[in-house]
């Protein structure tokens, strides 16, 4: 009878061996799947980057990466790659309007992907939103949005203050005004994620009040009613239902 149950437990033994080494095996090709789709889509970028586009109006000429465009005509729904200096976030931003997460476990190409992309929430309408909000996970790995967590530390800020987006309508450059944690869903959250265009001056007056309220330190920089904003926002783990977010304004150019 002994043997009989030291059989059956060496067997449930090898069976559960096998099925981790089996999970474990996914999670690795997977990443490297990953891996290697990454670094193909920075080399399209680079290799094409630098080159002059012309705008949607056709009547002028507006600096646009080549390479953003390359990753458009891939994939129509890639409007931009999003770049922070210091950290790993250094990735293509997708937009699927009606189409919900659609790249919440999605890659660049629509296959399954614990990593997912950054995507643009659904309902922001680029040119138009007065708020563009962009979701990444947070992956123990550190990549996608993980690094946001260092805007914790005022040192680290203060070192890297401005987000780099470059888009298919032109390439932009962005100021951060503030970066907070808070818990959602809970009933009586802040719904920063609720904030995309501002119905008047007030309501936009007020997001910029709260945002610099729960602000982790003082950053000195603020926006005014009419100033385009940035948002990024990922998983935050010291609450339940906690989001890391980091709210940015656009940072106008002026030429000669």
């Amino acid at each position: 009878m002994r043997k009989w149950l030291a059989g059956l437990l060496f067997i449930v033994s090898v069976v559960l061996l096998t099925i981790s080494i089996y999970f474990l095996m996914g999670i690795f090709l997977q990443e490297r799947q990953d891996n290697q789709l990454q670094n193909q889509l920075q080399e399209v970028l680079q290799e094409e980057s630098d080159e002059t586009g012309e705008d949607s109006s056709g009547d002028s000429l507006t600096q646009i990466d080549a390479g953003i465009l390359a990753l458009h005509e891939e994939n129509p729904d890639c409007i931009g790659w999003i770049t922070i200096e210091g950290t790993r976030i250094d990735y293509p931003v997708m937009h699927r309007p009606g189409d919900k997460n659609y790249y919440l476990h999605r890659d660049f190409n629509g296959e399954y992907s614990a990593n997912g992309c950054l995507y643009l929430a659904e309902e922001c309408v680029p040119g138009d939103s007065d708020n563009l909000i962009i979701y990444g996970h947070h992956m123990n790995s550190g990549k996608m949005f993980a690094d946001l967590e260092k805007y914790k530390d005022e040192d680290f800020y203060k070192e890297h203050p401005m987000i780099q987006f470059r888009t298919i309508w032109g390439n932009e450059e962005y100021e951060i005004l503030a970066a907070f944690t808070t818990p959602v869903y809970t009933g009586n959250d802040f719904n920063y994620y609720s904030f995309i265009k501002a119905q008047k001056g007030e309501d936009y007056e007020y997001f910029i009040r709260e945002i610099k309220r729960k602000g982790i330190y003082e950053t000195k920089v603020t926006a005014f009613y009419g100033e385009k904003l940035l948002t990024l926002s990922t998983c935050e783990y010291s609450q339940k239902n906690g989001r890391m977010v980091v709210v940015a304004k656009k940072v106008e150019r002026t030429g000669g």
